[in-house]
This record gives C-alpha cells, sequence and structure tokens, in this order.
C-alpha cells in the first residue's frame, strides 16, 4: 500500500458524511444541461484545476490541523458520493459521472484513489456500468489538414491500410513515424484505472471491442505498463496486443521492472502460439534486436515455453549482419537465458535452426557483401549450442582438415577482383573460428561465445597466404 493510499484512507475515516460542493465544477454541470455537452471536457477541466488544484499539495502536506483534515475529507466526500450515488435517471446526461471523474483526476495525481476507495465502490454496479459508457463515448478521429503534405496523406493512408489488413510489421514501420501519441482525457484516464481495479473483466471486454490501434492504445494508455501487458494478454483482439507490443517495444525503452517482465514474458507466450502471425509480431519487436535490448530477457523466457515452429520463426525473424556486434549481445543474452530455462528438446531445436540459418547464410555470401576481417554472426551463441548439445561434437582435427580442404578450392578459383578473394578468405576464417571455438566448449560452460581472440589452423600463418589475402599481424594476434 502506497504512502498516498494510506492518506486516503485517513481522510476517508476523518469523514463525518457531509460534503463540501465544488462551486465551478456545480456551475458547469448546470451550464451544460441548459446548453448541451459541447466543449464538456474541456470546461471540467478547467472547473476541476479552480475547484481542486491545491488537493494534491494538501494532500502531501504535514501540517494540517483536525480542522483543515476534517475539511479535506468533506471535499473528497463529494467526488465520492457522486460516484457512488450516480443513478442514470437522475443524469440521463451523464454529466455528472463526467464531473466526478474530472475531479478525481485532481486527487489521484500521484494515484491511491481507486486503491482507497475500491471496498466503497465495489458493490456500485450502476456506477461500473457507466465507467463503460464514459469510454465507449471515446473514440479517436484522424483528420488530415487541408494543407497537409503529400507524403503525410500518403503516411496515414498506408498506416490506415495496414491496420485494416492486420499487419503488424507495416503498422509497426508506420507507426514509429508518431513520435508522440494522443492521450485519453482526465476522465477517461480515470474511468480505465477505476475499471483494472473494480471490474476487470469488463475491462478486457473493452479491449476485445477496440475497432483499431488508436483506440486500444487510448483505451490502455492510462495504465502502467505491466497492466496493459496483462490486458493485451486478456484480450483476444489484435489491435490491443499491437498498442501494448508497440508501446514496450519503442516508447518506454528501459530497463523493465520485474513485474513488467513478467507480462511481458505472458504476452510474448501467447502471441507464439499463433503460427500465422508470430512471425508479424516478432517483425515489430525482434527484427533489430539492438532496437530492444529490454525486451531479450522477456523474450528468451518465453521462448523456453514455446513449441518449435515459434522458435525456427524467433531465428528467422532476426536480421543478419556480418559486423553488428551490439545485435549478437542482444541475441546472445536473450539465448543465455532461454537456455536456463528451456528443456533439452526445445534447447536442440533453437540450436539446430540457428546452425542451419548461419550455414545457409554463410556471413552474407549471397547478399553482395565482402569481408575485410574476421566477421561475427548474431546467431554465434546458438550455433555452438548445437555444436555441444546437438550433433556429436567434431574434433580440431576434423576441422582442421575441412579448413585446408577448402582453403586450397580458394586458392584454385578464379576470383573477380582481389576484395572478392580477401573477402571469401575472411569468410572461411570466420567460419572456421566458431567451429574451433565450439570444440573447447562443454555443457556446463557458462559462456558459449567465442571471444575476440581468432582461431586458425597452421597454414594462414604462413607468410605467403598471409600477404597474399592481406591477413596482418592483429588479426592473426590471437591463433595458436
Amino acid at each position: 500500500m502506497t504512502a498516498r493510499t494510506l492518506s486516503f484512507r485517513r481522510l476517508l475515516d476523518a469523514w463525518d458524511g457531509e460534503v463540501v460542493s465544488p462551486p465551478s465544477i456545480e456551475r458547469v454541470i448546470t451550464e451544460l444541461e441548459l446548453s448541451g455537452a459541447e466543449a464538456m471536457v474541456e470546461r471540467f477541466a478547467l472547473a476541476t484545476r479552480a475547484d481542486l488544484g491545491d488537493v494534491s499539495r494538501s494532500l502531501a502536506a504535514s501540517d494540517l490541523t483536525p480542522e483543515g483534515i476534517l475539511y479535506l475529507a468533506k471535499r473528497l466526500g463529494w467526488t465520492l458520493r457522486a460516484l457512488t450515488a450516480w443513478d442514470p435517471q437522475q443524469d440521463p446526461s451523464g454529466l455528472r459521472i463526467e464531473a466526478a471523474l474530472a475531479s478525481v483526476a485532481a486527487w489521484n495525481v500521484d494515484g491511491g484513489f481507486w486503491e482507497a476507495t475500491h471496498s466503497r465502490l465495489q458493490g456500485c454496479r450502476l456506477t461500473i456500468a457507466a465507467l463503460e459508457i464514459v469510454l465507449r463515448r471515446r473514440a479517436p478521429q484522424a483528420q488530415v489538414l487541408d494543407d497537409a503534405p503529400v507524403w503525410e496523406r500518403e503516411h496515414l493512408h498506408s498506416m490506415q491500410e495496414a491496420e485494416r489488413s492486420r499487419d503488424w510489421a507495416e503498422l509497426g514501420e508506420r507507426a514509429r513515424a508518431f513520435q508522440e501519441l494522443p492521450r485519453p482525457d482526465l476522465g477517461a484516464q480515470q474511468a480505465t484505472l477505476a475499471l483494472s481495479l473494480l471490474d476487470w473483466p469488463r475491462l478486457v471486454r473493452l479491449a476485445d471491442q477496440s475497432e483499431g490501434w488508436l483506440h486500444s492504445h487510448l483505451l490502455m494508455a492510462p495504465l502502467p505498463l505491466a497492466d496493459a501487458l496483462r490486458l493485451a494478454t486478456a484480450s483476444k483482439n489484435g489491435y490491443a496486443r499491437f498498442a501494448a507490443l508497440e508501446r514496450v517495444a519503442y516508447r518506454e525503452v528501459r530497463e523493465l521492472l520485474p513485474q513488467e517482465e513478467m507480462a511481458l514474458r505472458d504476452l510474448l507466450i501467447v502471441l507464439a502460439k499463433d503460427v500465422n502471425d508470430w512471425p508479424r509480431w516478432l517483425a515489430v519487436c525482434n527484427q533489430y534486436p539492438l532496437r530492444h535490448p529490454h525486451m531479450q530477457a522477456a523474450l528468451g523466457r518465453s521462448l523456453a515455453r514455446s513449441n518449435a515452429p515459434a522458435l525456427r520463426a524467433y531465428i528467422e525473424s532476426i536480421s543478419l549482419s556480418a559486423s553488428d556486434s551490439d545485435t549478437r549481445a542482444n541475441v546472445t543474452y536473450c539465448l543465455s537465458v532461454f537456455r536456463g530455462r528451456a528443456g533439452a528438446a526445445r534447447r536442440r531445436t533453437l540450436w539446430r535452426t540457428a546452425f542451419e540459418r548461419w550455414k545457409a547464410w554463410d556471413f552474407a555470401k549471397n547478399e553482395g557483401s565482402n569481408l575485410a576481417a574476421l566477421a561475427q554472426s548474431a546467431l554465434d551463441y546458438g550455433v555452438v549450442g548445437w555444436l555441444v548439445e546437438g550433433e556429436p561434437q567434431g574434433s580440431l582435427a576434423d576441422f582442421d582438415r575441412i579448413f585446408v580442404s577448402d582453403l586450397r578450392a580458394l586458392d584454385m578459383r578464379w576470383h573477380a577482383s582481389i576484395t572478392s578473394a580477401i573477402s571469401d578468405f575472411c569468410r572461411l576464417v570466420s567460419r572456421y573460428h566458431v567451429l574451433a571455438h565450439a570444440t573447447r566448449r562443454s555443457e556446463d560452460d557458462a559462456d558459449w561465445l567465442p571471444g575476440p581472440s581468432v582461431d586458425l589452423p597452421a597454414s594462414p600463418t604462413v607468410a605467403f597466404l598471409q600477404r597474399k589475402y592481406r591477413w596482418n599481424e592483429r588479426q592473426n594476434s590471437g591463433s595458436r
């Protein structure tokens, strides 16, 4: 229980049942009943600041007199009574529930209000139903200004097309153009927070019925990240799941709290069960692991409980590069977490998939890339894992013979340029480096990743070959 929750409970204990009405809010209610609800949200926000702008400071004060505490409790009592006594027959326009939520926003700046009043509101079925109505009234609408550039119109159109077709990968790319997303108004924020404590199944139902990404975002934005992830996990709506995943992947890039990491793990486990959509979700959050270092532990935990197709899709989702050591570090962390939690069968499945993709990729051989030095792969950890826990491990002498044979073939091959020849030699050395390193690893070793020293058989240390392929002493400093 937080200190602010305790403050609210002390006020409620001191409350004698009388209330002090907020004059500006009451006046706005009367005016809106006569003139219509135009600009309702803005007018309630202004009235709330006028009437209750001081309450957050008063709650934090340590020098309140008993009279001051009672007066503050009576002001809080108006808000609580407006919620508990709400009756749709007395308030068919819903203005009073909107006013009550606007006033809650002033009290709940630092949290604790709904936790403190939970027991008093739990049985108020009409009020809880009204909270749902408040949220259903809010629907985002994207508008393009008449003088908007053509590219903005095209971007919005493409985003809407991706949203309609549930192309999560494309939607994720388009969504990144919006650095700032709209925020729900004060009343909607409090309605979401209230339902998360008072009627979670009702909030899940609202998430299930969201009609788009931004609609889901507005519903979930008030929630702490862990609760937003929990809501996405409970919901079957792809838009809600996208809103939560996009939020953690791109808008809250930070070290996750333990409860956030576990909530993300649970969401990823659910997403991985959908064979068709899982690759699209991975395109949102794992194509470039460098962008999502904070997600790697949760991803590793989820993979430890996923099936073979999901494991293969994970490996295929990673964009490989021969020079991106930061991506390698992030994937290695994910796989090390996976290794510590997965059973032997799952580990072998993932290691084998990593090894097969590594062999086929062969350091970007078919991508027109040329190497000039020893190259690394984001999949090195998984490759070593397969050689240690999967197929029977070859001996170092076997790898030496293969290297010598491949080097002889390289020497006899016609190369388009010296750059091409050097690249093929570096590719050969890079491949051997990982294989040779694996012969010195075992299942009991904590670290499987090859280090910076270069493993080479005897032949490349010959001066002629070094000059021919420009393999200098610095590159060769770690050879045996």
